[in-house]
């Protein structure tokens, strides 16, 4: 008998959410100014100009070099929200100046250019140079350019759920998958986004990693040019965030891809979305709905990271990649009179940071 009023919310709820775009026009966050150069940009926005990673090269010495200065400067254009739009964000355009010194000074191949690849014997001498150059990254404030893809796979949701948010004579034009499944999306930031870090500055777009020879399923390592590639292959991960009737949430459950560089995607959302941080996040995104999460699980599989080394253990390029599994387990709608369970949703992931400046 409850059933019946409860559907009636839900279903004025939704189109109400429907009305509004899911809160999908509303201004994205912005991180802080100290930390970025730029915050997000959406792909419908102008992009920056792709540039090549830079590969050492191996010239012979010259006892008279000539050594480069290059200099970035880097304009922020503001660009407004339009209604239906993505959140408002910045386009960043990075232009070069370079100017031509001549020294009189010998220097080796190594100082020119990196010189040889590093010398790397064992799976724990790679690993440990893997978390080196995440050291002299973030802990060195080196500046880089980043890039994160978010591929949405799809939401299966509580059939019993889908029943009670349909509105009648309007389902032809409000299909509640869709609408739930778009702003679920919007809020765990489905798309691209870039983002570029300020050498010299402290940032959170990249962090240093603990990772550890327990964590990983395999380490391999070849080196060509002058460049060594660390592949890490992560074991797999399950986390897991429960609403307690007395006393604190209950967090479980270990996910070591959190032990490695991976860091923020935007205020509020990571480039790895545990179970505690989806609780929050749905929490906040959806309490204009009424909705409480009580149960939330996430899981991580087929983790790797793939690092480009230059001969002094620098990050060339970095690439994270992940598949994830998001199951609303047990969400509950106006204060907790019905449950829907097993809600489920997946992605893929891609993470790369390039254009290192150290």
């Amino acid at each position: 008998m409850m059933k019946r009023p409860v559907a009636i919310l839900l279903a004025a709820l939704l189109l109400a959410a429907f009305a509004a775009g899911c809160k999908k026009d509303e201004p994205a966050a912005e991180l802080p100014e100290e930390t970025t150069e730029a915050p997000w940009t959406y792909p419908t926005l102008p992009e920056e100009p792709e540039t090549e990673p830079v590969e050492p090269t191996d010239p012979e010495p010259e006892a008279n070099s000539v050594t480069t200065t290059t200099t970035r400067t880097t304009t922020t254009t503001r660009i407004p929200t339009l209604s239906g739009s993505a959140p408002s964000s910045s386009a960043t355009t990075t232009t070069r100046s370079s100017a031509a010194t001549t020294t009189t000074t010998t220097t080796t191949t190594a100082q020119q250019n990196g010189g040889n690849a590093l010398n790397i014997g064992s799976q724990a001498e790679a690993l440990s140079a893997f978390n080196n150059a995440a050291q002299k990254a973030a802990g060195g404030k080196a500046g880089f350019a980043k890039s994160h893809m978010i591929t949405a796979q799809g939401w299966v949701f509580d059939q019993e759920f889908l029943d009670s948010v349909t509105i009648p004579g309007l389902s032809s034009f409000i299909d509640p998958s869709s609408t739930l499944s778009a702003a679920l999306d919007a809020a765990l930031g489905k798309g691209m986004r870039t983002a570029t870090a300020v050498k010299g500055t402290a940032n959170a777009l990249m962090e240093t990693s603990s990772l550890a020879m327990s964590d990983l399923n395999s380490v391999t390592w070849s080196a060509s040019g002058g460049v060594t590639t660390v592949t890490l292959n992560v074991k797999d991960g399950q986390t897991r965030q429960e609403k307690r009737l007395f006393g604190n949430n209950r967090s479980t459950g270990t996910s070591p891809i959190d032990k490695g560089p991976l860091g923020l995607l935007a205020v509020s959302i990571y480039d790895h979305m545990d179970a505690d941080k989806i609780f929050g996040l749905v929490k906040s995104s959806f309490s204009f709905l009424n909705v409480e999460p009580y149960d939330i699980q996430e899981n991580t599989s087929q983790v790797k990271f793939v690092a480009k080394l230059d001969s002094q253990g620098r990050f060339v390029e970095l690439r994270a990649t992940y598949n994830q599994t998001i199951n609303l387990k047990d969400i509950r709608v106006l204060n907790g009179i019905q449950s829907y369970k097993d809600n489920k949703g997946s992605s893929t992931v891609t993470v790369t940071f390039d254009n290192f400046v150290y």
